[in-house]
Order: structure tokens, then sequence, then C-alpha cells
């Protein structure tokens, strides 16, 4: 079987980028009227944004918008014609909602379901599965003041660890 040499040379973003569809966002962002009072700042931009953020890692929109000002070089690579301001990117996370981006999630995943891995499990290795859970007690009785471990800011943090199955 010959290895496939398609993907080559690009960055794995844009490899990614290759797998969502532009025209079928634009139908998605339709139905769910997502482009009302869109002058630049379209949904197909705004996810491959927030895929940007997911990738790398991002909690918050200043982080986001830092590290594209500090690639604003490579935003071709993204599949952006310019940078995005705070403002937009939270106007638009305000304005678009989960069901656009549930929907292209739902979209791409139909489409490309049958190259992904298959790791069903069978009966007897799902009897041998276990739920668990965790729950951290934090040690602030008297009792246990000299537990822990000393912080760089100077204060004790401790706690028990409970699993339960």
């Amino acid at each position: 079987m010959r290895k496939s040499t398609h993907f080559i040379g690009q960055p794995i973003f844009n490899q990614l980028l290759f797998f969502v569809s532009r025209s079928r966002i634009a139908n998605i962002a339709q139905k769910h009227d997502a482009e009302r009072y869109v002058k630049k700042f379209n949904t197909y931009h705004h996810t491959v944004v927030m895929l940007f953020a997911v990738l790398e890692g991002y909690h918050s929109i200043r982080e986001v918008i830092l590290c594209l000002l500090s690639n604003a070089h490579k935003l071709s690579h993204l599949g952006l014609s310019y940078l995005v301001s705070r403002s937009t990117l939270s106007d638009a996370n305000a304005r678009r909602g989960s069901a656009v981006f549930e929907a292209i999630y739902m979209d791409v995943y139909r489409r490309h379901h049958s190259n992904l891995a298959d790791s069903k499990l069978n009966k007897k290795e799902l009897k041998r599965l276990y739920a668990m859970d965790s729950t951290t007690i934090t040690l602030f009785k008297e009792i246990l003041k000299g537990c822990g471990r000393l912080s760089k800011e100077g204060k004790k943090k401790g706690g028990i660890l409970v699993l339960r199955t």
C-alpha cells in the first residue's frame, strides 16, 4: 500500500481545515441565521479562530488574539484574510449560538466518520470497564495543619483524594 503524499509540506492546522468545507459552513450558517448583522467576520472565519483556540489550548479571548497577532504573517495558512479584534470575536461568540458549531461538527463527522478509527469494545471488555469518580477533600482542620506541601507563595496546600468506583 502506497503512502499518501497529499499533505506533505502543509502545516497541521491547514491539513485539518482541508476537511472543513466553506460552502457547507455557509449553508449551515444560512440555515441557523448566523450571518445576521455580519459585515466581515463570517461563520467560517469564526470556526477557524475557535479551532485554533482549542488546538492551541487557549482559555481567553485575549490569549487567542495575542497569539494571532504574533503570527499575523501566517494568517493566510489559517484561511484568514485579516486579524480579528477582541471585541469582534467577543460579539461573535455572544451572537452565534452553539447550535451552529454543533451542526458544523456533525456535518464534518458524518462526512468523515468512516475514516476514523473504530475502537468499539466487546461485551467482555465492557464488563471490565469501571466508571471512576474522584473527589478532593481539602485539609483545613487544625488536626491536619502539618499535612500538605509548601507552594511558591508560602501557603500550605494539601488534600485527600477519595476514589469511588
